[in-house]
């Protein structure tokens, strides 16, 4: 998770929380505008420079996982933007949002849009294996089995050595199966194609578990 940036008194993660009280005020029966600006005086956008490509993406996948957990409807990925506005004072930001995703970056401004793939962590997701060991995700794909080079290892004969895979998209994690011997559930349930993972779901390789957590 991001600390808080020398010369700027906004913390990132006020600005994340900030984005999804925003999307706890959508009413349930509207489709959400899926682009959000962030701005902010020019003196603290200056500052978040170096992390501006990642804060982005990190806002952008948190909007699109709490919009899944508590069931907000949305057309397109959510995509983030800052932005100067120097009418607002050092130290504040104000989130302002659209239904179309927006123009091209102007290099000149500088203002970096991504449409998700999370790091460095205003939003870290993990799997919590039965043991109660974490497993941070923090790349973009990770495979899961019986093989000493997967990234998740289940020392488990129910497990296939490559039995599962995971990836980061635009819209969040992802599971696929890989034609493993004795499949892979979600909440109990068998999947047969690529999944979209949300906060707590429950998974089961064969006969070894773990949680699924945002956090």
């Amino acid at each position: 998770m991001f600390a808080r940036l020398n010369g700027s008194t906004i913390r990132p993660i006020n600005i994340g929380r900030e984005l999804l009280a925003t999307i706890d005020s959508i009413e349930p029966s509207t489709v959400a505008d899926t682009h959000f600006e962030i701005a902010m005086n020019s003196v603290d956008l200056k500052v978040f420079a170096e992390v501006e490509r990642h804060l982005v993406r990190e806002l952008a996948e948190a909007a699109t996982q709490h919009a899944e957990k508590i069931g907000v409807r949305h057309d397109a990925p959510f995509v983030v933007t800052l932005k100067t506005n120097d009418q607002i004072k050092t130290g504040r930001f104000e989130i302002s949002s659209k239904p179309s995703a927006p123009p091209a970056s102007d290099v000149d401004q500088q203002v970096a849009t991504t449409i998700i793939s999370a790091t460095p962590q205003l939003v870290s997701a993990s799997l919590v294996l039965n043991n109660s060991e974490r497993i941070t995700l923090d790349g973009d794909s990770l495979k899961i089995g019986r093989q000493a080079s997967c990234r998740v290892v289940f020392n488990d004969s129910n497990v296939s050595r490559e039995h599962a895979q995971m990836r980061r998209t635009a819209d969040g994690w992802k599971i696929l199966d890989l034609g493993s011997t004795n499949g892979t559930k979600i909440n109990g349930r068998k999947i047969e194609t690529e999944q979209l993972l949300v906060n707590g779901d429950e998974l089961l390789f064969g006969t070894s578990g773990a949680r699924f957590e945002i956090s």
